[in-house]
């Protein structure tokens, strides 16, 4: 049987959700019947570049900005290096327009369009340029895919529409987690001691990457609202990105150098998990499906988040809270303290089998995604 080439598109193979479970499902993923490459919008070397070599995956770079009018011819040549492709899969999120346009005037018979966020909020906002591309993109995508991909069913009218569930060709896919790597033991001592962080603190956590969507801000109005509250609590932000100075400076402006500790990308996150934290605080501003949150859930954790996020992530509802990001600080400082008093996480003798049944469950995402590869053409 010949091997089918699936060529996916990311921005960068950095230690990021999408990327992550990227990973995960080229790990393991039948290399008889698959062989994978990459193209990425980026020159410099990212996380993941040396281990998709080991595993003879090919990396290609596009060539030209996203913005850039020479994208376009750029981007066919990169796809015409890493050819012949049989799949092409982007995860671009609505850029995925421009991707499989140029996808189709190349006669990749089959290209994939993969929803991973629900920017619904941001697209209605009074911002014509932004309701222009995001309109563009649709039209964009629907005439040029050949199967649409969302991580929720929350996050797919962001690129194929309200009535997505009307075309055939679109269909949900959750994005798993190897939950195998929760049940390794974990020295909770010897981690907050690594990290400075005294054993008898309780620990509000969270893991993202350092942008205005994860609304840290909002996370450091919350820390100063329970400092008066709860005089042992220590917050532990996990993630790289833009705002690391601004929130740097905006913590000492507070006087919360002593109070948050601030960690970038690594990739030990469920031992710092299970190790370094008490609870997970998550009030992004929108998400597609946050593996981030689902990962606290796998290591026990009570987790505090947004509204704005979909059910689905919500696996363990009866030891979680969800709060409306309109809902002011304090009223925030008072659910972390309910969870504190009232969280009874289901024990991981009961609560990782149950996630290994589930949909998010890496080893169940590959076959699933196998057979839609395999059966498109």
């Amino acid at each position: 049987m010949k091997k089918r080439h699936i060529l996916h598109v990311v921005g960068r193979m950095h230690r990021g959700g999408i990327e992550t479970w990227l990973m995960d499902l080229i790990r393991r993923m039948d290399r008889e019947r698959y062989r994978n490459s990459i193209l990425v919008h980026t020159n410099q070397r990212q996380d993941y570049d040396d281990e998709l070599e080991s595993l003879g995956c090919r990396l290609f770079r596009a060539g030209a900005p996203k913005r850039s009018v020479h994208y376009p011819e750029a981007l066919a040549r990169a796809i015409q290096a890493a050819g012949p492709v049989d799949i092409i899969h982007s995860h671009e999120h609505q850029f995925s327009g421009v991707i499989l346009w140029v996808a189709r005037r190349l006669g990749v018979p089959v290209r994939i369009a993969h929803c991973h966020n629900d920017t619904s909020m941001t697209d209605r906002l009074p911002n014509l340029p932004r309701a222009a591309y995001a309109s563009l993109m649709r039209q964009a995508i629907r005439r040029n895919f050949t199967l649409g991909l969302a991580c929720s069913e929350k996050a797919a009218p962001s690129m194929f529409g309200a009535e997505w569930r009307r075309d055939q060709r679109i269909g949900v896919l959750h994005c798993g987690l190897d939950f195998d790597r929760f049940e390794v033991s974990v020295d909770r001592q010897e981690i907050r001691s690594r990290l400075g962080i005294p054993l008898d603190r309780w620990v509000i956590g969270h893991v993202g990457r350092l942008e205005p969507q994860k609304n840290h801000r909002f996370m450091l109005e919350i820390a100063a609202a329970l400092r008066a509250r709860a005089s042992n609590c220590h917050f532990l932000f996990v993630g790289d990105g833009s705002l690391r100075a601004a929130l740097e400076a905006e913590m000492r402006d507070l006087q919360l150098e002593h109070m948050v500790t601030l960690l970038h990308a690594r990739n030990d996150i469920p031992e710092i998990l299970r190790g370094a934290m008490d609870c997970f605080l998550f009030p992004s501003l929108h998400e597609g499906l946050p593996l981030a949150l689902v990962e606290a859930q796998a290591a026990g954790l009570p987790c505090l988040f947004s509204s704005s996020i979909t059910a689905e992530a919500n696996v363990f509802p009866g030891d979680n809270r969800v709060m409306d990001l309109e809902r002011p600080a304090a009223q925030w400082v008072w659910s972390l303290l309910e969870l504190r008093r009232a969280a009874h996480p289901m024990p991981a003798s009961a609560r990782l089998p149950a996630l290994k049944r589930t949909s998010l469950a890496i080893d169940q995402n590959v076959r699933r995604l196998e057979d839609v590869y395999g059966s498109v053409h």
